[in-house]
C-alpha cells in the first residue's frame, strides 16, 4: 500500500468526481431564541441581530448553500433541510429623509429531511452523526442518482 494521499486507503471509498471536498462540507444550524416549528417543519421566525451576528449567519448560509444543507432550531423544534438554489429579492423604500429598511431575501428551494418537536432529541444527518442512507439504496438495483437531493425521504418526522 502506498502512503500517497492522492490514493484511496485500503477499505475506503473513493468519492465521486462531483462530490464536495471535506473542507467544503459545512452544515449550519440557525438557532432562534423564540418561536415554534410546526410538526411538519413549517415556521415563521424572526430575531434581531448585531452586525457581527448577521455577518456570521450570512457566511453560514453561504456554506449551507454550497453543502446543500441547513437546519433551523427554536426552543420548540428542529428541522433539517436539503437546499438548492432559488431567487434573490432586494427591496428598499426610503422615507423623505432617504432612510428605510433594505430588505434582502434569499428564497431557496428546500426539502425537509428531519423534523422534531424536541430540539434536544438526537438529530439525524451530519449534525447527529447518523446519515441519511435508505436501506433500499443498499438492497435495490436503483442507480445512485435516483437518491440525490433526499428525494427518497417521504416522512421527515420519522427518520
Amino acid at each position: 500500500m502506498n502512503n500517497d494521499d492522492s490514493e484511496a486507503t485500503e477499505g475506503s471509498i473513493e468519492p465521486a468526481e462531483e462530490a464536495l471536498p471535506p473542507e467544503k462540507l459545512n452544515y449550519p444550524e440557525f438557532v432562534f431564541e423564540e418561536g415554534e416549528i410546526d410538526a411538519d417543519g413549517g415556521f415563521d421566525l424572526t430575531q434581531g441581530m448585531k452586525r457581527e451576528e448577521m455577518v456570521s449567519w450570512l457566511r453560514d448560509l453561504a456554506d449551507g448553500l454550497e453543502s446543500h444543507d441547513v437546519a433551523v432550531e427554536s426552543p420548540d423544534g428542529h428541522v433539517t433541510f436539503g437546499v438548492g438554489t432559488g431567487d434573490v429579492r432586494m427591496q428598499f423604500d426610503p422615507d423623505e429623509n432617504h432612510r428605510g429598511t433594505l430588505s434582502v431575501e434569499f428564497g431557496l428551494k428546500a426539502k425537509a429531511m428531519f423534523v422534531s418537536d424536541d430540539p434536544t432529541s438526537r438529530k439525524t444527518g451530519a449534525r447527529g452523526k447518523t446519515g441519511f442512507i435508505p436501506l433500499s439504496m443498499l438492497t435495490d438495483d436503483k442507480p445512485p442518482e435516483s437518491y440525490r437531493c433526499y428525494s427518497w425521504i417521504r416522512d421527515p418526522t420519522d427518520p
